[in-house]
């Protein structure tokens, strides 16, 4: 059973993420070669490649899927594995309980996710999202951008996105002094991060590298759901349909 140092609690709390790596590298590998089976065999509930504004978008071919855990015992098991249970109860400092799985494909050349807060979708809090890098994840790809310190803005305003470079397409107000910071993962390296973090990610820049990565999203036994202030949930930009 991993555990965390006080230094890694800590971190949690001040940053809103830590990194663990190595958490999942011994199952990247065999999760990849599932869900890439998974995704040839058609259409599951929920696929979205984003909006069609961009229709060469790869992400069309290769549709994100969503709370696979609902109809696919290897995904139940591998949300529910002890490793990620354990340390996510540690930070949320409550019984987790899955409440959504995803798996972006992300091939070479599929647009990012604007950045945003996991609360602007889910209003129940705490709330705590585990990203788990599949692929090697860096500037090339499309790696996960993290705004350290953000989930301590509270709920922000949301905006219409670019989906030039999103396949959704609304994103969070970012304040002027927030610093972007991209995070280098290897294959099985694991990010826990606050629901109010901000975060997201750019475009696939590679033409043969892939930035597939399995998604987690849990909350407390004891978490509370809430009401977004008007402007500050996605449902309050124009035209969710395209999401």
């Amino acid at each position: 059973m991993v555990r965390l140092t006080e230094q890694q609690v800590n971190q949690y709390n001040t940053f809103g993420f830590i990194v663990v790596h190595g958490l999942f590298e011994p199952l990247a590998g065999s999760m990849i070669d599932h869900y890439m089976k998974m995704r040839t065999e058609g259409p599951k509930p929920g696929d979205t490649g984003g909006t069609m504004d961009d229709p060469d978008d790869p992400n069309h071919e290769f549709p994100r899927m969503i709370n696979m855990h609902d109809w696919d015992q290897s995904t139940e098991y591998w949300a529910t594995a002890s490793e990620l249970i354990h340390i996510a109860g540690e930070l949320i400092g409550d019984k987790p309980v899955l409440c959504q799985t995803m798996l972006y494909f992300k091939p070479p050349g599929g647009r990012g996710q604007a950045l945003h807060q996991d609360q602007q979708y889910i209003t129940t809090d705490p709330l705590i999202g585990v990203w788990v890098a599949l692929d090697k994840s860096d500037q090339s790809v499309g790696q996960m951008i993290v705004i350290p310190k953000s989930h301590q803005y509270g709920l922000l305003e949301v905006e219409p996105a670019d989906t030039s470079i999103s396949f959704t397409n609304v994103q969070s107000v970012i304040p002027q002094d927030a610093e972007q910071v991209g995070l280098d993962m290897e294959p099985g390296d694991v990010l826990f991060f606050d629901g109010k973090m901000i975060h997201g990610s750019y475009r696939n820049s590679t033409t043969d590298r892939w930035r597939r990565s399995f998604i987690c999203h849990y909350i407390g036994e004891n978490s509370q759901n809430f009401v977004a202030p008007q402007g500050k949930h996605v449902s309050h930009v124009a035209d969710q349909s395209l999401l």
